[in-house]
């Protein structure tokens, strides 16, 4: 499964949208706007050449950089080619609304939504009987709950017949900040990291990377991906703000709260830091 964030799933429609000219750009291009400023303050987007600070970018002259067009074009292309996969996109209904909806039925026929499916109904099975890569910046710690046993005693459905679990571990790119040019440069590096490692599925969990990720593993590499959101730590009982949040009735003695060294720099200004 790959599924796209909230920020990523509505900027790519309004990207669609501005490629087509189907609609009135200024009916939605407040939104696009703000939306533009969270991809580059929260998502983990991000690209040097763009002046700004937190929730401070010129998201009108960003819709015109390379970065921007490319990584929007390459999701868009990927969404729209890739076959036997289900692929989810999260949008609130509050921001739709002005559009038409003809105009949603277009862009879903576009990207041949009704022909992806889905071959696994939840993580969990997912990972049963394979070799898994967790790609996300908490994935060792994922990977220590589960050599310790810990999984079984949170959630007592959790496979026990993983052949085995590898963590790779991106780095956070927040804040319009990270150690190459833009993400698209630190996509690359990390393909060729992942490309040499021995796995038959990866749970990707990793912002605005994930599409770009579970696309390159599932077509350039053969292998099966399954993208998660904020949930995923929860499954391996990792005390989260966002699991105190909306999973409070599940915590015990087994879960395990995110050591400070795992913590990015300024996480609070994430969501208050929710997924730490």
């Amino acid at each position: 499964m790959i599924r796209l964030g909230y920020t990523e799933s509505q900027l790519l429609f309004y990207y669609y949208l501005d490629k087509t000219n189907v609609f009135d750009k200024k009916e939605y291009e407040d939104r696009q706007n703000n939306l533009i400023n969270w991809l580059y303050s929260t998502s983990g987007f991000y690209d040097k050449n763009v002046p700004g600070t937190y929730f401070n970018f010129d998201a009108k002259n960003i819709k015109s950089t390379e970065t921007y067009n490319k990584y929007f074009e390459k999701v868009l292309k990927n969404i729209k080619s890739i076959n036997n996969c289900k692929i989810k996109l999260n949008f609130h209904n509050s921001d739709m609304d002005p559009i038409p909806q003809e105009i949603k039925d277009d862009f879903n026929k576009y990207i041949n939504i009704n022909n992806k499916v889905s071959n696994y109904s939840n993580v969990l099975s997912f990972m049963s009987n394979k070799k898994i890569l967790i790609i996300n910046n908490l994935s060792s710690l994922m990977k220590k709950q589960y050599e310790s046993g810990n999984v079984k005693k949170i959630c007592p459905d959790f496979p026990d017949n993983i052949i085995d679990i590898k963590s790779f571990e991106i780095g956070y790119t927040f804040l319009n900040s990270g150690p190459h040019k833009n993400i698209l440069q630190s996509y690359r590096k990390i393909c060729n990291k992942i490309k040499n490692i021995d796995f038959d599925g990866a749970v990707i969990s990793a912002g605005a990377y994930s599409s770009l990720l579970a696309y390159h593993i599932s077509t350039k590499l053969k292998k099966e991906v399954y993208c998660c959101g904020g949930d995923l730590p929860k499954y391996f009982g990792i005390k989260t703000n966002y699991a105190d949040m909306y999973h409070k009735d599940l915590i015990n003695e087994h879960w395990v709260p995110v050591p400070e060294h795992m913590k990015p720099a300024n996480y609070k200004k994430i969501e208050d830091g929710i997924y730490w």
